[in-house]
């Protein structure tokens, strides 16, 4: 059977912004390399889409190249729902 974890954070979101800044990538060429649509992550990076799968994330650190470790440092209020 198939997990996937949805991960509830809102500071994900702007991490994942951050991050994307750091790269200087736009929000058109990220949503791109996640094969998602802009509007998708534009709700992630502001905090309106508080569920992100944790494929995605994954998926967003490769795209980078940052590891999860990396990505969630300094997060003591993680919560990863099965």
């Amino acid at each position: 059977s198939k997990l996937i974890y949805i991960v509830e954070n809102i500071e994900i979101g702007f991490k994942i912004k951050k991050l994307r800044e750091e790269k200087n990538l736009s929000q058109e060429q990220l949503a791109n390399l996640l094969e998602i649509s802009q509007s998708k992550l534009s709700k992630i990076e502001n905090g309106r889409l508080k569920k992100i799968e944790m494929k995605l994330v994954l998926k967003f650190c490769k795209s980078i190249d940052v590891s999860l470790d990396e990505f969630f440092e300094n997060k003591e209020t993680v919560d990863v729902n099965q």
